[in-house]
């Protein structure tokens, strides 16, 4: 089982860098069904890469699509209404 941080979080779901999946993430869990982190105190928060890559999937995108290829418009909305919410 691979474990990702939030660089790599950001990489797979297509944001430029951690900091801008941090900044939507609590909206992202809320009212996209985002996975959790793991349940751990210690930092970095860690992701399950097999969740985050299901939940994108689920919003469009293959999880093998490469970070420098456009998404879908569904999951380029679906960011942009998170950011600004």
């Amino acid at each position: 089982m691979a474990f990702v941080d939030k660089e790599d979080v950001a990489q797979i779901i297509g944001l430029n860098s951690g900091t801008a999946f941090l900044r939507i993430r609590a909206r992202l869990e809320q009212e996209h069904d985002f996975p959790l982190p793991l349940p751990t105190c210690q930092r970095p928060l860690r992701w399950r890469r097999e969740e985050v890559a299901a939940w994108v999937t689920l919003q469009g995108r293959t999880a093998s699509d490469q970070p420098d290829q456009k998404a879908p418009r569904t999951h380029i909305v679906l960011l942009r209404e998170a950011m600004t919410a």
